[in-house]
């Protein structure tokens, strides 16, 4: 069967103050020369980029041809001609395959949404043109952060999640409703962007952060499970090749810090007559032994944990834990995820099934059934243009052991399913 790829690429252009001219022209592009393009938590934004030849010619939306590197065209406005990219330019950027159907009819194979939408940062203009691109992230790091009580956000009154809403009030993007996660009173920094006070909440409390379309999914849960999406790859199949490592579970070494920001109420009131409240961090480091057993060391003010010298270290904040050892408990439960017989790594793979971060991936292998599992997808990297489409898609942890025929081993169920 014949797969031909297929690339859609929208350009908006936006009109700004820097030029003072009109620019409403929606540029539609059906070939480039490359484009790479992730989708993660991990990092805080999300990008992409996309190299353009000069000797090629592009539609708007009216179907009006003309030329992207004719004499009167201006790329990125170093010139007194009306630019055709500009930072600030809308993109989205789309993948898939034509191919025949079942009654010989051309088929096309695209993912419902746009595997990329964001804004141009960056107009690299030479031979071959190059955008460089950012996710809804790139309008929170021009947003300046005001409101709440002159810059303080009370924990009576706002949860992480309600903080966000209330600094992206004037943007038309919503924060997830799935989480109300207390970080206890919270301030603005002097001068901050919106961006740099998710960044700095995500370093001091790890609670992630991204975008899903207009959506910003943050607190404390990651994946959305009913949105989760199962797809099956084989090896010696359709995976193009591989950096899995096949570890087992006795050889994993594995610890985590866990904390919690917890409110509590004291007695009497303040000036204002708000109820008084202080915080407390608790945290513990979780760890396991060399039987495997899970074992956790409490934080002091005179003693500090031990630097990791061996295997994974990772971080959980937990909402509202009050006690050490219900924090124990549940870090243990998280813990448990990265604590198997399975997979650690990236594989490669064509641009169909369409996979995205929080799917889930069950891996096949004929050969070594053994080695069977269902994965959640922790991030993937596209990429397409001349050389064809791919996806690098990144686990995260087991979620099942599969048998030969990739079906669920009940007793072998991971624990982080």
């Amino acid at each position: 069967m014949l797969y031909r790829c297929v690339t859609k690429i929208t350009i908006q252009q936006i009109t700004t103050s820097y030029t003072g001219k009109k620019r409403d022209k929606l540029l539609l592009f059906d070939f480039v020369s490359s484009f790479t393009a992730n989708n993660n938590w991990e990092d805080l934004t999300n990008k992409a980029t996309i190299t353009v030849p000069k000797n090629i010619s592009i539609r708007d939306k009216d179907g009006k041809l003309f030329p992207l590197g004719g004499v009167n065209q201006s790329i990125g406005g170093f010139d007194k001609e009306t630019p055709l990219f500009l930072r600030g330019d809308a993109v989205t950027i789309n993948f898939g395959y034509i191919y025949p159907d079942k009654l010989g009819n051309d088929f096309l194979d695209l993912p419902k949404q746009p595997i990329f939408t964001g804004y141009i940062s960056k107009v690299i203009s030479k031979k071959p043109i190059e955008l460089e691109c950012e996710d809804n992230m790139w309008k929170l790091k021009q947003l300046p952060a005001e409101g709440g009580d002159n810059g303080l956000f009370r924990a009576s009154t706002y949860t992480w999640e309600n903080v966000l809403r209330e600094l992206m009030k004037t943007t038309p993007f919503t924060v997830n409703a799935l989480t109300q996660t207390n970080i206890g009173d919270f301030r603005l920094g002097s001068y901050e962007t919106v961006a740099q006070v998710i960044e700095r909440v995500r370093k001091d409390y790890h609670l992630e952060a991204y975008f899903r379309g207009n959506e910003l999914r943050t607190g404390s849960k990651v994946y959305i499970d009913a949105e989760s999406v199962e797809s099956t790859f084989k090896f010696q199949q359709n995976i193009i090749s591989d950096d899995l490592e096949y570890t087992r579970k006795d050889d994993v070494v594995l610890s985590a810090i866990c904390y919690s920001v917890n409110k509590f109420e004291l007695s009497g009131t303040t000036k204002r007559g708000r109820k008084k409240t202080t915080s407390k961090r608790l945290e513990i480091i979780v760890y396991t032994d060399r039987k495997g057993t899970f074992k956790y060391v409490e934080k002091t003010s005179n003693k500090s944990f031990p630097e990791n010298v061996q295997g994974e270290r990772r971080t959980f904040y937990f909402n509202n834990v009050k006690s050490v050892t219900d924090l124990f408990s549940k870090g243990v439960d998280q813990l448990k995820k990265y604590y198997y017989t399975g997979f650690k790594g990236k594989f490669t793979t064509f641009a169909i099934p369409f996979i995205k971060l929080g799917d889930n991936v069950n891996l096949l292998d004929d050969k070594l059934p053994e080695r069977n599992g269902r994965y959640k997808v922790k991030g993937v990297e596209y990429t397409g243009g001349i050389d064809g489409h791919r996806q690098i898609i990144e686990l995260d942890y087991l979620i099942f052991q599969l048998d030969a025929k990739g079906k669920i081993i009940p007793s072998a169920q991971a624990s982080g399913g």
